[in-house]
């Protein structure tokens, strides 16, 4: 039986490669906590090189444990497709923040985007020098994503990356094909743009765009088609940002440019001595700006959005959470001892028939009243939900099954051990020992 079920409340974002829902985890317990999960759309199963980003994805994930990363509780798999089990963000992407601001016609102060973008850095420090925890050898890992839709925000001014998909460490086994570009066009640094070999600068040259946008309300790279920008990328012509912001002194402008440098020798080496530099300005200027900042300049954003009850008012959108319900009603763990190696067929077991676009049917992976799925689909029991900042939950380990043909020791019969204690009773006790021993055969 599954430890944990989830309800689904309501869809929170879609794309053209996943759709995340929020959804409410119940124990067995009782204990009830709000997640976001990931649904992999079930078509794109078609292609195994996706079915392997998005398990290299999930199982990156669940490395990162840092204030400024999502945290992954746990990767699962229904008999359709997978997802990713993570903590839910209350709050908005920095994508919806520029926008906000750019309607408004107005730019975030100066103090507030350093405290954003040291909390960035923060979280990127963390993820470029992991190592792993057996071997002590570095990771190599580099999130090559970071745009505005990937930098949440919550109402309480928490700063959070999310979504390392295209993300890339040294122990991979799904790697890059040289010459091939990965990312937001607008958001790459100029040696991915030109299809070479990218380290964690890249991730520092988009912090810098991030600065820039945020400091002058204006996109860095955008050209009139894709090409176009990547041509902007390559060429990393960089505007001076005190020229359009008059409260960017020349000292914050040469830090930022340094970000942007077309060459990554010539960019900051590492997250941490671009938010010393940062930090160092700020104080310099004895610019005080904390959480409760960030939190009071989204206050009238977050009156303008819609509620929960407003987004999920729609009738189509509540059959759609009634569909879902069944597949999360599905959603087992997939430990690392029985997922599929990365390379191997998505969802093996499932039978050479097997569309993965097709309608789910209960009838093909068992009973809508819990019975068993067929044979070869290798369903786990799901991990509990930690709590964040907890101690990992531990899962006890089942009993094995004794090896295929060999049979199991037969009970003991009761005709056998009755003679013996018959006779040991005789020779013991004599012939009171013998009435008792005709009441028992006979009982």
């Amino acid at each position: 039986m599954s430890a944990e079920r989830y309800r689904p409340l309501y869809k929170l974002d879609s794309g053209g490669m996943a759709e995340v829902y929020v959804a409410q985890a119940e124990s067995m317990a009782g204990f009830k906590k709000k997640v976001a999960i990931k649904r992999i759309l079930p078509e794109l199963l078609k292609d195994e090189r996706f079915v392997r980003m998005f398990l290299d994805e999930a199982r990156l994930s669940l490395h990162l444990n840092h204030a400024n990363i999502v945290q992954v509780f746990d990767i699962g798999k229904s008999s359709s497709t997978y997802f990713i089990v993570m903590e839910f963000v209350e709050g908005v992407n920095l994508k919806k923040v520029l926008q906000y601001f750019t309607r408004k016609r107005t730019l975030i102060p100066v103090q507030v985007t350093i405290w954003l973008l040291n909390e960035i850095l923060k979280g990127l420090d963390y993820a470029h020098s992991l190592t792993d925890a057996e071997s002590g050898a570095a990771l190599g890992l580099v999130h090559r994503d970071i745009s505005p839709p990937n930098i949440l925000v919550s109402w309480n001014g928490e700063v959070k990356l999310v979504d390392f998909g295209l993300a890339k460490a040294t122990t991979q086994l799904e790697t890059t094909d040289p010459g091939v570009v990965k990312g937001k066009f607008s958001y790459l640094c100029p040696e991915a743009a030109s299809g070479q070999e990218v380290d964690h600068r890249a991730d520092i040259f988009a912090v810098g765009i991030l600065a820039y946008e945020l400091l002058t309300g204006r996109r860095l790279f955008l050209g009139e088609s894709d090409f176009k920008t990547v041509e902007l990328v390559r060429a990393a012509q960089i505007p001076s940002i005190t020229k359009q912001n008059p409260d960017v002194t020349p000292e914050l402008d040469r830090i930022l440019l340094k970000a942007l440098a077309r060459d990554p020798a010539d960019r900051y080496q590492h997250a941490h001595d671009f938010a010393d530099d940062l930090l160092a300005f700020l104080f310099s200027r004895s610019l005080k700006v904390s959480v409760r900042d960030v939190k009071a300049l989204l206050a009238p954003l977050r009156k303008q959005l819609p509620t929960v009850a407003e987004s999920t008012a729609e009738g189509g959108a509540n059959v759609i959470l009634r569909l879902i319900d069944d597949e999360f009603a599905e959603i087992r763990s997939l430990d690392d001892d029985n997922a599929p190696e990365t390379g191997s067929q998505p969802l093996e077991g499932l039978g050479g028939d097997y569309d993965p676009s097709a309608p789910l049917s209960f009838a093909q992976f068992g009973g809508e009243d819990g019975s068993p799925p067929p044979e070869g689909l290798d369903v786990a029991e799901p991990t509990p939900v930690p709590a964040p900042g907890s101690a990992p939950m531990t899962r006890p380990t089942p009993s094995a099954p004794p090896p295929v043909g060999v049979a199991s020791p037969p009970p003991k019969s009761r005709s056998m051990v009755l003679p013996l204690l018959i006779v040991t009773l005789l020779l013991g006790a004599g012939g009171g020992a013998y009435y008792w021993l005709i009441v028992l055969g006979n009982a």
